[in-house]
């Protein structure tokens, strides 16, 4: 189902915050010292990227001579995404497949001009792009006073493939990229404490709104690092962090899981979860925790103050070489 890979590259393309100052471990290269190793020749504001309420990651794995990239979301704006992936250098030529975790506009809505830039990149060659059918709907959250504010709608199938989209829509479970990469099913609801995303609504076939807080569409990513284990990106963890994980250690339970990146959406109305998450994380023996977008500073302050040194923010710009 999953095969091994020597080594894996994470360049994170759109995330909520720029971070050029904190510490890493040395694996981690913030944006400011891959521009410096790019050739920048003084410290400018004009070189630098762009934070966004999103997230978009590039992953490259390499088995032996060979590579493969898979792009993992877009982001929230064309603008930010094109800016930002000039600005690192990312050759998009490389991209062989994408894949959109779940149906909102702060993931999706770059995806038209992410295609565009791939296709003229690689000579016009289609991308294979992986979706849940149940991407595309219409959805809105309920605010506490009641009123529904409706989000953008991700884009349709038709723009997708006008821009060089090679759709896949399907519920199943994939292996892609010489079985490099895992894209996950539908992830199963195991915890009490995660619920989803409280007042979302999506609209039914009758013009109606009808509940929607589980977001059955949500999927992730995962890699085998040979001698590390099984990594993990999850965007926006509607599912639950812990389902998440779960379901991975479930769907291969002979590799223990080395680290996660992504949002883990413990912030907002899902804060009151952030004790239980942390205390059900210390099961994984996560030794990378790269929390990023929806997270949220109390739960980031929570992981970092229970998992110390394994906790390593993710940032825009930031690259990870594991």
């Amino acid at each position: 189902m999953i095969e091994p890979v020597d080594s894996m590259e994470i360049t994170v393309i759109v995330d909520n915050v720029t971070d050029n100052l904190s510490s890493n471990p040395e694996n981690v290269e913030t944006e400011l010292a891959g521009a410096w190793r790019r050739g920048m020749k003084w410290l400018s504001g004009k070189c630098l990227c762009c934070a966004a309420h999103g997230l978009s990651c590039l992953i490259t794995v390499r088995i032996g001579d060979a590579s493969h990239s898979l792009l993992f979301d877009t982001g929230p704006d064309e603008w930010v995404f094109e800016r930002n992936t000039v600005r690192l250098g990312l050759d998009l030529g490389k991209v062989g497949a994408m894949v959109l975790s779940h149906g909102h506009w702060d993931h999706a809505a770059a995806m038209p001009r992410a295609l565009q830039m791939i296709t003229l990149a690689n000579g016009g060659r289609p991308v294979p792009t992986y979706m849940h059918p149940e991407m595309f709907l219409s959805r809105a959250v309920k605010t506490p006073q009641g009123r529904m504010m409706p989000m953008e709608d991700i884009p349709s199938q038709e723009v997708l493939a006008g821009n060089g989209a090679d759709l896949i829509v399907t519920k199943v479970e994939q292996s892609v990229l010489s079985k490099s990469f895992y894209v996950s099913g539908e992830i199963p609801r195991l915890t009490s404490f995660e619920r989803g995303m409280p007042g979302q609504h999506r609209l039914g076939p009758d013009g109606e709104w009808e509940l929607d807080e589980l977001l059955v569409d949500e999927r992730f990513v995962a890699v085998h690092i040979a001698n590390k284990g099984l990594f993990v990106f999850t965007a926006c963890s509607h599912a639950g962090l812990i389902n998440v994980l779960t379901h991975a250690r479930n769907r291969f339970p002979d590799l223990p899981i080395y680290g996660v990146l992504g949002g883990f959406h413990l912030s907002g109305a899902t804060e009151s979860i952030i004790p239980d998450t942390v205390e059900a994380l210390e099961q994984f023996s996560l030794s990378l925790i790269a929390a990023a977008h929806c997270t949220g500073w109390r739960a980031m302050g929570a992981l970092a103050d229970r998992f110390k040194d394994r906790v390593v923010p993710s940032a825009v710009g930031k690259r990870f070489l594991l």
